[in-house]
């Protein structure tokens, strides 16, 4: 079937590399991208989103795709790589593979965009190092949500004696949180921030978690002093 695959992408004239175990032709990673898709990659390599699809083939295996985005905002697939392993060092290859479809090698993406998978986050700083790197939007929010569900809960239900719904907790910080990933300016983000901490007192553990993987406490913390 991997026969068959590769002859398919070599007879409609896709991109496609491969990447074999250490002394054997087993083929470990593999990465292809479309014609036309390619020349829109070498036009529009500003901003890209990288995420990997999960037990959605019959091989479980993950099937890593970027994106990227056009000047009239729309999206197109860069690439995808069928990869044996969700290792920095498949990811760095994948990466690597991305990079030679590009004709320029001097033009490099502004912006990748990834979830918080540690080891793509070490493999986008090692290939491009220059890439603004940040985390996506909807992956923070819905990390954020599950840990505030299961951090923030007050003991016995209630709080200052009066019975308190859990469900009316975790609305209530999440949209303090929702405020503050939507603040426009740096001002506005200092003093969401000062709310969602406060609102937020009663469970230090989720705080803690929230600061220390995605906030810019910080720049909190300089305003403050200054």
């Amino acid at each position: 079937m991997l026969q068959y695959l590769i002859s398919k992408l070599e007879e409609h004239n896709y991109a496609y590399f491969t990447r074999t175990q250490s002394e054997s032709t087993t083929i470990e990673d593999i990465f292809w991208g479309h014609p036309t898709f390619v020349k829109l990659f070498n036009n529009f390599l500003t901003f890209l989103v990288m995420d990997s699809t999960y037990k959605t083939n019959m091989y479980k295996m993950p099937m890593f795709e970027i994106v990227g985005v056009t000047s009239t905002d729309l999206t197109y697939f860069v690439g995808f790589g069928f990869v044996t392993h969700e290792k920095e060092e498949n990811f760095v290859w994948v990466l690597q593979m991305m990079l030679k479809l590009l004709k320029l090698k001097i033009n490099m993406p502004k912006v990748v965009v990834t979830d918080r998978n540690t080891n793509l986050m070490k493999a986008v700083a090692i290939v491009l190092p220059k890439s603004s790197a940040i985390l996506c939007y909807f992956h923070v929010g819905k990390n954020v949500r599950a840990r505030c569900i299961t951090d923030c809960r007050y003991a016995l239900g209630k709080k200052d004696g009066k019975e308190v719904k859990h469900s009316d907790v975790v609305k209530t910080i999440m949209r303090a949180w929702d405020v503050i990933v939507e603040s426009p300016t740096q001002e506005l983000y200092a003093s969401a921030l000062v709310e969602f901490q406060n609102v937020c007192n009663d469970f230090p553990k989720f705080i803690t978690y929230v600061e220390s993987t995605v906030l810019d406490v910080v720049f909190f913390l300089k305003k403050k002093l200054n």
